[in-house]
């Protein structure tokens, strides 16, 4: 049963796609029913795996069924083919359980905020396929099918970054995505390719087994070593596709699509698939001791992406940076072995954050316009999305009772014992992360005073804000319930989440860290359980510091106003200005790598092409064939025709004439021709 739940579940979203696509115009309401119904009903279905796989309480559990979809000849004495299938395990269980939820109340919220939009019913076709697509991939035991599920959302991700095509900061925006993605995409190709070279199997299981037997990959691959090689390249894959440094321009601009696709892409899908990859492939990260590089490309990330949330104005855009840092984090996790954490993370992150941004579309739906400078006040007019986006606030700021304090404690704990305790060399690890931890509280809460506290900065724009309304339950209620998720309670059977003095769901409690266990266990390092507990209480104390610290400091600047903002920018106003810049990313790639390395390459490439193959090698021989056809011409008309085949027939015309001449019957020309010879007869023997 599970197998064929496992099947319906991707399937049913790519139907709701056909459907759309084709006739999804003609049918009421745009056919935005077929959308919601299909994912509603993987929803159903993915609740029923979750109870049965997770209900097992079994860490070890592993299903699969797969077939041979491409038989091979024999390979290495051996006959071998591309298997693919379809597997459930506890992570696949909280992956569709999250996925189909998120995407079903994004639906929904959709049917109320894209409502009247010409293209309505594309626009659920797209979402319909992104959607299937990310649970493609969640259900593939294989890297193959996980590929081509992942470069379906990359085109998915164009056609709704570009939704509004008639604006060409869309345009630019969905190319941006696009093109950036492809070279981690590339990489994540080659990278598969040198492990079917190894493994002769791309399912997880095999990587895994061939690991845990030890002897894989050696060797090297152009002076690199082999297993660094492979982790590093499918590391790659995650930077592109979680927008991790330093291929993290494209994730802000993505902001151009409508909210709905915000959304389902900072949550659910596309930069989600990215840490999903690098979970299912820890083993190999940690055969090939990548995974140092891992924590430290994380932990850099959630610095300085955290960094630049502090000076958006656009609520999308504080949104978007907040999702790269907190992306950060999970990459993180991973490097620093923890492995459950890290994976919580990502499920609270995807709750919360896509709370986050409906929140936000439901502002902008509201006031028409995403600059927090003419919001303020908006509390009395939208208090259920107030009351949803502090909730949410509060969870990735990590206070304690909501979610972002379980997963992201674990994570630092964990990072502050790698870095602080363990190797301190690594000192940087914490630093990062503790500070990232500080500013998120900051630059949150300064979105929720600069939005919904104090008075209305444009009052035009505030006596024109349409008010909520509870008969819109397809707006507030999946605000409701993602807030509701966002409590800790649901991932660690505590109340406040760390402190375990409250537990509520007996044997279930701590549920998530239980079931949530590396593939690979033998590669795991000794551990240090004092270590751990002096860093699980150091980072616990740390973490509330940095939280409630970061809160107060962004009440001191815009709740009670202790504290100019302006006059702390002019004071730092060579960094403001590089933050303003984005660090320059973008004019480095645009201004040094394309312009001057890319576009002179692609021009002096396009040159040999043109000029000289094109010229000499193509149309050369073009001329040569000309010049071969004409002489060949010539020699046939001239040669063969004229001199062989109508010469022979004119010399033996005019021979005919000539003999018809001479024999004329007169006997006097015949003595005539005998007299001359005898003469010339003669004459020939005279001269001898």
């Amino acid at each position: 049963m599970i197998k064929n739940l496992l099947l319906l579940i991707p399937l049913l979203p790519f139907v709701a796609f056909s459907i759309q696509i084709f006739i999804g115009r003609k049918l009421p309401r745009g056919g935005d029913w077929v959308s919601v119904f299909a994912i509603f009903s993987s929803f159903v279905l993915a609740l029923i795996v979750f109870f049965q796989v997770i209900g097992k309480n079994d860490p070890q559990i592993w299903m699969s069924w797969a077939f041979t979809w491409l038989p091979l000849s024999e390979l290495s004495g051996e006959l071998s083919g591309v298997r693919i299938g379809v597997m459930a395990d506890n992570m696949t269980a909280i992956m569709l359980l999250m996925v189909t939820l998120c995407a079903t109340l994004i639906h929904l919220f959709s049917t109320w905020y894209m409502h009247g939009e010409v293209r309505y019913s594309r626009f659920f076709a797209y979402l319909s396929l992104f959607t299937g697509s990310m649970l493609g991939l969640v259900v593939s035991d294989n890297l193959l099918t996980l590929f081509i599920f992942w470069e379906l959302m990359g085109f998915c991700s164009y056609s709704l970054i570009g939704f509004y095509f008639e604006r060409e900061s869309a345009v630019r925006a969905n190319i941006k995505a696009f093109m950036t993605t492809r070279i981690g995409d590339t990489c994540l190709f080659v990278g598969i390719m040198i492990l079917w070279m190894e493994f002769k199997s791309l399912r997880f299981e095999d990587i895994y087994h061939a690991i845990s037997a030890g002897g894989a990959l050696q060797g090297e691959i152009l002076g690199v070593n082999k297993a660094f090689l492979a982790g590093f390249l499918v590391l790659m894959g995650t930077v592109g596709k979680s927008a991790q440094f330093p291929l993290q321009v494209w994730l802000p601009d993505a902001m151009e699509g409508p909210t709905p696709v915000s959304a389902l892409i900072h949550a659910a899908t596309m930069v989600a698939a990215g840490v999903y990859l690098i979970l299912r492939m820890t083993p190999l990260l940690q055969l090939g001791d990548v995974l140092i590089v891992v924590a430290y490309i994380g932990a850099f990330t959630a610095f300085f992406a955290s960094l630049l949330a502090v000076i958006q104005n656009d609520i999308k855009g504080v949104l978007a940076y907040s999702t790269i840092s907190q992306l950060g984090y999970m990459v993180l996790g991973v490097g620093v072995g923890a492995y459950a954490a890290a994976f919580m993370h990502l499920i609270t992150h995807a709750l919360f954050k896509a709370c986050l941004f409906m929140s936000s579309g439901s502002v902008i739906h509201g006031v028409h316009t995403q600059d927090m400078r003419e919001m303020g006040g908006l509390r009395k007019k939208m208090p259920i999305t107030c009351a949803s986006m502090t909730i949410a606030t509060c969870a990735i700021a990590g206070f304690p009772f909501f979610s972002g304090f379980v997963s992201k404690d674990k994570i630092l704990a964990q990072t502050l014992y790698v870095g602080g305790i363990e190797h301190s060399q690594h000192i940087l690890l914490p630093i990062f992360g503790f500070t990232a931890a500080a500013i998120t509280a900051f630059y949150m809460f300064r979105l929720i005073f600069l939005t919904f506290f104090g008075e209305p900065r444009d009052h035009h724009k505030y006596e024109h804000t349409h008010k909520e309304h509870v008969r819109e339950l397809n707006r507030w209620i999946p605000l409701a319930v993602l807030a509701g998720l966002s409590l800790s309670v649901f991932f660690s059977g505590s109340i406040t989440g760390a402190l375990h003095s409250d537990q509520i769901f007996g044997a279930y409690n701590d549920w998530f860290e239980n079931l949530i266990q590396s593939p690979v266990h033998h590669l795991s390092a000794v551990e240090d359980e004092h270590g751990h507990h002096l860093a699980h209480n150091l980072a616990l104390t740390i973490s509330l510091v940095v939280a409630f610290g970061g809160a107060l400091l962004s009440a001191l600047f815009y709740f009670w106003k202790k504290i100019d903002p302006n006059r702390i920018k002019e004071s730092l106003n060579q960094i403001y200005v590089i933050l303003q810049n984005k660090y320059y990313f973008d004019w480095f790639y645009i201004e040094i790598i394309i312009k001057r390395a890319f576009i002179p390459v692609a021009a002096f490439f396009g040159y040999v092409d043109m000029e000289l193959y094109d010229r000499y090698v193509i149309d050369g021989w073009a001329k040569v064939a000309k010049l071969g056809y004409g002489t060949a011409r010539l020699v046939d008309d001239e040669v063969i025709d004229y001199l062989l085949v109508d010469g022979a027939g004119r010399s033996a015309f005019t021979l005919g004439l000539g003999v018809r001449v001479l024999q004329n019957g007169k006997v006097q020309g015949y003595l005539m021709i005998g007299v001359l010879l005898t003469l010339c007869s003669a004459f020939y023997i005279f001269l001898i």
